[in-house]
């Protein structure tokens, strides 16, 4: 996927990230995580193409603005993504290698392949699993479209990842267009 930089708007305190082109913007990071240069701030999916956000090297803060209620949010060029705010200085480095999930010491569960990632088998229907849910080997734990086909994901203890585990966080969006291997939820043993 083709990457675009987020352009950059600074309001007193807050660091306000931009949408770089007109389109559609989904797979946004939560209200209260930490973004810092060079991480994944989301996809804008313009004129058919999907564009990976990433953060500029000289900006980090704190997520301080809600996600958007559409799945794919209609943004216009210079339209405000997030707003950051600051960020202590000691805890910059590790709280953003925490957030993404990726460097995280604690078990993460990847998507087996890549789609467009949903939490529930219809909009009206409950997600699957929900923070603080306890799963075990071959428990449904979300769905995968590729092509307009859904393919539940079952839960797989491979990789280290434990028999019967403990959802602690959820890393992608109901909705969010995942790679092969992109972290979908963050585990403890249980």
């Amino acid at each position: 996927m083709t990457k675009l930089s987020l352009r950059v708007a600074r309001v007193g305190d807050l660091v306000q990230l931009l949408s770089p082109s007109v389109g559609t913007f989904t797979s946004p990071r939560p209200e209260g995580s930490v973004l810092s240069g060079g991480q994944t701030a989301g996809v804008l999916h313009t004129l058919g193409r999907a564009y990976e956000l990433v953060v500029p090297e000289d900006v980090s803060g704190v997520v301080r603005t809600p996600a958007p209620q559409l799945v794919h949010q209609p943004v216009g060029y210079g339209s405000v993504l997030y707003e950051l705010g600051a960020l202590a200085a000691s805890a910059t480095t590790g709280s953003a290698k925490q957030d993404s999930g990726a460097t995280s010491a604690a078990p993460v569960f990847r998507s087996p392949s890549a789609g467009r990632f949903w939490h529930r088998t219809s909009p009206n229907d409950p997600p699957l699993i929900q923070v603080g849910g306890v799963i075990e080997v071959g428990k449904p734990i979300g769905v995968i479209e590729v092509m307009k086909t859904f393919t539940y994901i079952s839960y797989a203890a491979h990789s280290g990842l434990p028999a019967r585990a403990r959802v602690v966080r959820v890393l992608a969006a109901d909705g969010a267009e995942v790679a092969e291997k992109t972290a979908l939820f963050e585990l403890e043993p249980a």
